[in-house]
Parts: structure tokens; sequence; C-alpha cells
């Protein structure tokens, strides 16, 4: 029942057909088998100081307002004034990555409708006359788990929210509908109601939804590469869009079976750091540029999450050795062309300015620069270089050797500077010719 008010489309037309519930928790959907050489671990390898930590009002990110809080008005005027005379004067000038047909790529975005609610489609129980599902916290992990691998997300997990610790993840002002902004989004309030709202100004979560789906959907590491560039931005603009059709599949499903399903209102990043929820939820692990770093894809992943009263029993942070790599290997500093990436050795505790979030010990990008650089070179607010050189960001198309290197970095950390060698030896790296993907027979969605 749930299912089938969940909504159709290409994935659940060729999704696996289950019978029951029953049937899709036991399914090998429901399991998250990894490699050998992850583990679990009691504490995630970023360390955190949770008494420093508070909620993050998401104003501050570069993509809200602080970008312009950054440079002051005027100059983040003539940013984006630069960027937009580059922008055309790439195109008229048939600039590789920058032509017509490659903003056409970019500009065929198509934003399904999200909300914090969802879409509220799908049958109740109460409506059906009939009780709502019950589950042990074990069983409805798989049953999620299946629900979203067959609607399309690469990895899902779980975290439950804790006062003192968790919580603090979840945004204490959200992302503002329309991106960007510079007016603050509304007020994520924690509140003792059964049920939750919304109003002109805030967003309640009733204190009983006490945990967080977090699912991530893969990036292309093909078309990735091609940049800077409107090509080198499509798989991460795909994700989002799969995002958000499975956001309301998901949320209709969890009100199928009688729950809350509290999800991001913005058609990009919102509810909660994506990142750190990410790391507790074991998907992966903190990464140099920043962003999430996974066994099975490195970079190439988009995180999201949904709030809900639905019981699920919580992950555990992971070890693959991807923060001690990091370390070593630098090759995203190297690279990164206005040097926002730091190479110092060690993380730091440091905070550079409201944009950052206190509380962890991690490598920060100087982001105002990174973002200036963005969209000042006319790359239409996109940069992926960093995850396009990244030595553990390949996927599967040379699984032999990146296979062995996964294996050796989790475990002989030693050998960390001769794989970031390797990789330089081989070309791995940032492909050439933009216009080369216009002949390309991909698979679907450009995933490997």
């Amino acid at each position: 029942l749930g299912l089938g008010g969940a909504g159709l489309g290409a994935a659940a037309i060729s999704a696996p057909v289950f019978h029951d519930l029953d049937e899709m928790i036991a399914s090998p959907q429901a399991e998250f088998k990894r490699s050998w050489y992850v583990k679990e671990v009691d504490k995630p390898t970023v360390e955190i100081d949770w008494r420093m930590m508070k909620r993050f009002d998401y104003h501050e990110v570069m993509w809200a307002n602080g970008l312009r809080k950054a440079w002051g008005p005027e100059q983040y005027d003539k940013i984006q004034k630069v960027r937009q005379e580059r922008r055309v004067r790439f195109m008229k000038e048939d600039k590789p990555g920058y032509t017509l047909r490659d903003q056409a790529l970019h500009g065929s975005v198509l934003w399904a409708p999200v909300s914090f609610l969802g879409p509220q489609t799908a049958q109740t129980p109460d409506q059906l006359g009939v009780p709502r599902w019950e589950g042990k916290p074990e069983e409805n992990a798989r049953m999620i788990r299946a629900f979203l691998k067959v609607h399309g997300a690469a990895q899902v997990g779980f975290v439950g929210l804790e006062s003192n610790t968790t919580e603090k993840l979840i945004y204490s002002y959200d992302t503002p509908h329309f991106y960007p902004a510079f007016s603050r989004g509304k007020q994520l309030i924690f509140y003792d109601v059964d049920e939750p709202s919304e109003t002109e100004w805030s967003r309640i979560i009733p204190k009983k939804a006490r945990w967080v789906i977090v699912y991530t959907i893969r990036m292309s590491d093909v078309l990735m590469r091609y940049t800077p560039g409107h090509i080198g931005l499509t798989p991460t603009l795909v994700a989002y869009q799969l995002k958000n059709v499975m956001q309301g599949q998901l949320q209709n499903f969890l009100r199928s079976l009688g729950y809350m399903g509290l999800g991001e209102a913005s058609n990009y990043n919102a509810l909660g750091t994506a990142v750190g929820l990410g790391v507790m939820a074991g998907l992966g692990e903190q990464s140099r540029v920043m962003h999430l770093m996974t066994p099975e894809y490195g970079l190439r992943q988009r995180v999201f999450k949904v709030i809900t009263d639905l019981p699920l029993a919580p992950g555990k942070p992971i070890d693959f050795g991807a923060m001690q790599f990091c370390r070593t290997c630098k090759k995203c500093a190297d690279f990164c062309p206005v040097q926002a990436i730091p190479h110092d050795t060690d993380p730091s505790w440091a905070v550079y300015g409201p944009y950052s979030s206190p509380g962890v010990r991690i490598w920060r990008r100087i982001e105002p620069v990174c973002n200036a650089y963005m969209i000042s070179a006319g790359i239409s607010e996109h940069c992926s270089i960093c995850f396009g050189v990244c030595p553990l960001s390949k996927g599967n198309r040379k699984a032999f050797y990146h296979d062995i290197m996964r294996a050796t970095v989790s475990t002989t950390p030693v050998l960390n500077r001769f794989f970031r060698n390797m990789d330089d030896f081989f070309g791995y790296g940032l492909k050439g010719d933009p216009d080369e993907f216009w002949e390309m027979d991909l698979p679907p969605f450009g995933w490997d």
C-alpha cells in the first residue's frame, strides 16, 4: 500500500516487485554490504567537540548570504556582473565547455516541487481504517533502505537525534526556498507537539521525531571531470533533481505507513548539515575539501536527509582511511586554481568566519575565494576540479587498481603518497576536450 502511494516513475517501473513489506525487508536492496576494509568505529575519524558546536544558521552559508557578507555588497555585485559578462562572451566565442549547447544542458534543469511536510497525497492508515505499520528499529531501517535503493539512492544510513550532540547538526534557520537568497529562511524549532507544522516564519519539528534518514545519490565520474564548465556541473544538478522526486516518494511512503517525513524545503541543501549527518550515519568520512568521502564513490555523491518519527536503528561512524589519506595526498589543494583548499597536513579547530561552524577539527576551504572563483569565472556557480582529481573518487571504471588502492589506504597509510604519485603518473584526473561528451555512449545518468 505504501509503495503504491509513493508515486510512479522510471525508477518505480524498473524496480523489483515486492508483494508486501516483509518481502521488501528481506530483499538484497535492504542490505548495506561494504568492503572488508571498511570498519565501524565508536567515534568518527573527524574530531568533534559537541560542547563548542551550536545549530548553524543556513543564512551564513556561502550560497545564501555568506558570500555577499564576506565580500561586501559592492564587490559581490561586481563578481556577479563579471560572471554574466563572461558567460555570454564564452558562448559567443564557442569556448569548449561553455558553448550554447553546454549552457542548454545546464539550463534544462527542471525542478520538481519540494516541501518540508511533503506532498501528502498518499492515504494514511487512519484514512484507510487500518492500524499503522509497527516494526522493530532494525526492520524499519532495512525497509527504508530497500525503498530508497529501488528508487535510486546509492547509500542509506540513519542518525538518532540527541539534544546535546547530533541534534546540533540540524540547522537553526533553514534554507530560503528561492536560491540564492539573502533573506533568512524559516526557523526550525523542535517542539513538544504531536504533528509537524509550518508557518510563514517557522517549521515545527515534533520532539518525538528523533531519527534522520540520510541517503546519497551518485554523481557521474565521467561528466564530473569535464570541469570547470557546464558539463562538469551537470552531475550535481542531476543529483539534486533526482532528490526532489525521491524525497516526495519517501515522504508519501512514510505517510502511508502512519509516520511523518520532514524533508528539505529547497531544491538544494536544506534542513541540516549534509556532511555531518553523513559521517554520523556511517556513510563516509570527512575530506580535505569539506565534502563527504565514501568508500564506494569517493566524493562522487550528494547527501540528502529526511527527519521522521519512525524508529530506526542508527548507524555507526566508519573508518576506511579517507582522512588519513587526505593528510598526505593534497592533490585537490595542488590543483585548486585559486588555492582555496589548505595544504596543511593536519586539520584544525580554527574558524575563518561566520560561514564556518565551530566544534569540528577539519580542513576548511577559504570559502569566499572558492565561491567567488566559481561565479566570476562564468562557471554557473560550480567547479568540481577537486572532485575530478581526487584519487579516491574514480568509481569502478578502473576497478582492479583502485580496489587495491582503497584496501591498502585503509590498512597501510605509509603508502598513501605512493598512490597519489601513481594517480599522477597514470594521468587520472580531469578530462581534456569537453566536446567529447556529446559523442560519448554513456550509461544512464552517466553512472559507470
